[in-house]
């Protein structure tokens, strides 16, 4: 496990402790403890099911909601604009990701 899956872990679980510690220290009744404690699970189950979204990952989303899905060759032309916005905007990094994920050659069919 690495170092930072260490810390997501130990921010996530501290998380989940707090509402029922300040609950007890506070005196705060159940109705106002219970929700606050289901509502920070909720979003350590979102946080841990679907995790942080990168660049690439939301200009593929972009991409889907204007209709160019998977296998269009217009897609692969739009994000390799996007990446060339991005990377004039000081970027490298980010448009290198977009670059790996939507230029990558195609097999020989």
């Amino acid at each position: 496990m690495s170092k930072e899956s260490k810390t997501l872990y130990l921010g996530l679980s501290l998380a989940a402790a707090l509402p029922l510690l300040l609950g007890l220290l506070l005196g705060w009744p159940a109705w106002v403890t219970v929700p606050l404690c289901a509502a920070v699970l909720y979003g350590i189950y979102q946080k841990l099911m679907h995790g942080t979204r990168t660049a690439s990952d939301h200009v593929g989303i972009v991409l889907d909601k204007i209709g160019l899905h998977a296998g269009n060759p217009v897609r692969d032309l739009t994000a390799h604009r996007i990446a060339k916005l991005i990377e004039a905007g000081g970027n490298r990094a980010v448009a290198e990701q977009v670059r790996e994920k939507f230029d990558a050659p195609r097999p020989f069919i």
